[in-house]
C-alpha cells in the first residue's frame, strides 16, 4: 500500500505540474500579442511623426502660393484704384486689399507656427526613431522568447503525460478510479497533509486519524473535502 500512495502523491504533483504548464502555454500567446501590438504602436508613432513632417512641408508650400496669389491680387487692385471713378469704388478696392493682407498676416502666423512644430519634431526625431528601433528589436527578441519557450514547454508536458500514464495505469483499477472520481468534483485528488492538516480544505486531522495515516495501511480520505490524504516526511518514501 505504501507504493500505491507514494505512486498517488507523485501521480498528483505530475497532474498539477501538467496543468500549471498548460495554463502557461494557454497564456502565450496572448502575451506574444501583447507586444505585437506594442511593436505596431511604436512603428506607428514613428511614422506619423515622419508623415507629419512632410504634411508640413507641402502645407508650408500651398501656404506660400497662398501668399504670392494674394500678393498678386493686391498689386492688381492697387492698379486697379487709379481707374476708378467714385469713392464708393475706390474704399470697396482698399477694402478688398486690407482684407487680403490680412489673409497674409494671418497664414504668414500659420507658417510660423508650422515651422516651429517641424524644428521641434526634427529635434526629437532622430532619439524617437532610436527608441522605436530598441523597443522593437526588444519586444520582438521577447517574442522569440516566448515561442521558444512555448516549445520547451509543449515538450515538457508530453513527458510528464507519459510519466503520469506510465505510473497511473499501474495503479490498481480502484485506485484508478478513485482518482479520476474525487478530480472530476474537487480538481485535485490527492492531498499531502502538514502540521496535521488537511492541505486540500485546511481542516485539521485528529490524532487518531493522523496514526491511521502514518500507517499507510489503506487510502484514507479527508472527512471535510473528500481529497485522498496521505502523510510524509521529509526522509521518507524515498
Amino acid at each position: 500500500m505504501t507504493e500505491i500512495l507514494n505512486a498517488l502523491a507523485k501521480i498528483q504533483s505530475l497532474d498539477s505540474d501538467i496543468e500549471q504548464t498548460q495554463k502557461e502555454i494557454e497564456a502565450i500567446p496572448k502575451k506574444i500579442t501583447l507586444f505585437e501590438k506594442d511593436v505596431e504602436k511604436a512603428e506607428h508613432s514613428l511614422q506619423e511623426k515622419k508623415k507629419r513632417v512632410q504634411e508640413i512641408s507641402k502645407e508650408y508650400k500651398i501656404k506660400e502660393g497662398d501668399i504670392a496669389a494674394n500678393e498678386t491680387k493686391i498689386e492688381k487692385l492697387n492698379s486697379q484704384t487709379f481707374a476708378v471713378k467714385t469713392n464708393e469704388e475706390y474704399r470697396a478696392l482698399l477694402h478688398e486689399v486690407e482684407f487680403l493682407k490680412s489673409e497674409n498676416k494671418k497664414t504668414e502666423d500659420e507658417m510660423i507656427t508650422m515651422l516651429e512644430e517641424e524644428e521641434k519634431l526634427n529635434s526629437t526625431l532622430g532619439a524617437f526613431e532610436k527608441e522605436t528601433t530598441d523597443t522593437v528589436n526588444e519586444h520582438t527578441r521577447k517574442i522569440e522568447d516566448l515561442k521558444q519557450h512555448r516549445e520547451t514547454l509543449l515538450s515538457n508536458v508530453k513527458t510528464m503525460k507519459s510519466d503520469f500514464e506510465g505510473l497511473f495505469n499501474k495503479l490498481p483499477k480502484d485506485a484508478q478510479e478513485l482518482y479520476e472520481k474525487i478530480k472530476k468534483v474537487r480538481g485535485k485528488a490527492v492531498c499531502l497533509v502538514e502540521d496535521e492538516t488537511c492541505t486540500g480544505c485546511y481542516a485539521s486531522l485528529t490524532p487518531q486519524f493522523m496514526n491511521e495515516l502514518k500507517k499507510k495501511g489503506e487510502i484514507l480520505l479527508c472527512a471535510h473535502c473528500g481529497r485522498i490524504l496521505i502523510f510524509t516526511t521529509a526522509d521518507t518514501d524515498k
